[in-house]
């Protein structure tokens, strides 16, 4: 789905999901801090609503995703949060941009890693190169 607004019309139950989750967590949760990634942000209503105001306060979060008309959305509606960036990254790319690798103390990813085609890879870049 490549509409933003269309998807935030449809992502009800991945929402409650992800607040169960958050639920589940909230004492680690609040303890992050750091440069956390979001990955497979979509709109970033997700990231914005959710997630950021279940982290520390010291967190910051880039929220990616492969649309680029997702990002797009996202940098318009949310910009006016310091904390939360959105770029455009397709986690499968076997040639991870250098400004990624070693760089995050979180990674968070919820309803994307089903989507990708190559697991291996994506765990990869997960395990060794973001955190």
């Amino acid at each position: 789905m490549v509409d933003p607004n269309q998807y935030n019309n449809t992502n009800i139950l991945q929402k409650c999901k992800i607040q169960f989750v958050i639920e589940e967590f909230k004492d680690y949760l609040a303890d992050v801090c750091g440069k956390c990634m979001d990955i497979g942000c979509g709109s970033g209503n997700v990231t914005k609503e959710i997630l950021l105001p279940a982290l520390g306060s010291a967190a910051q979060i880039i929220g990616t995703d492969i649309s680029k008309n997702m990002i797009e959305y996202a940098k318009k509606t949310f910009n006016d949060e310091k904390r939360l960036q959105f770029e455009v990254l397709d986690i499968q790319t076997k040639s991870l941009p250098e400004k990624y690798i070693c760089e995050f103390d979180h990674v968070f990813s919820s309803h994307t890693l089903q989507w990708c085609n190559n697991i291996r890879l994506v765990r990869y870049y997960e395990e060794y190169n973001l955190s």
